[in-house]
């Protein structure tokens, strides 16, 4: 396969996966939000708790459906979407987390070995397009 077609495939499921992830890790629900706190108790359920203030106030509510999270002014979540992308690409570059997660981009890299791409995100098409009204060559 040509390596252009095989760097194109690889951007396609890099990007792919970190929409999965952006979807999943920045949704308004309890267990993204970083004042989210997972208690176990004794009998080895989980209750999942509101630790907003909890400094302050020694006082936690419960946190446990959708509704909670998209009603409470205090959610924020866990981490950006600049963080999520640097773990993201952090996590491909890591051969044992690499064939864990992501066996499809692992594959790629096992077939060839010397392809060398660079992180994500990357530039956008608004950046490309930009360049070609200007006429600027990269």
């Amino acid at each position: 396969m040509e390596e252009k077609k095989v760097k194109n495939k690889l951007k396609q499921l890099k990007y792919q996966h970190l929409k999965k992830i952006y979807s999943k890790k920045l949704s308004i629900t309890p267990e993204n939000c970083k004042y989210n706190k997972e208690i176990r108790l004794p009998n080895r359920s989980k209750l999942n708790v509101c630790g907003f203030n909890f400094e302050e106030t020694y006082e936690v509510d419960l946190c446990y459906k959708s509704e909670h999270a998209s009603d409470c002014n205090a959610f924020c979540v866990r981490k950006t979407k600049e963080e999520l992308g640097t773990q993201f690409n952090a996590d491909v570059k890591d051969e044992q987390i690499r064939a864990t997660l992501f066996k499809d981009i692992n594959t790629i890299y096992w077939l060839y070995p010397d392809l060398v791409l660079e992180d994500f995100p990357e530039k956008t098409r608004w950046y490309h397009a930009i360049l070609k009204l200007f006429r600027i060559n990269t």
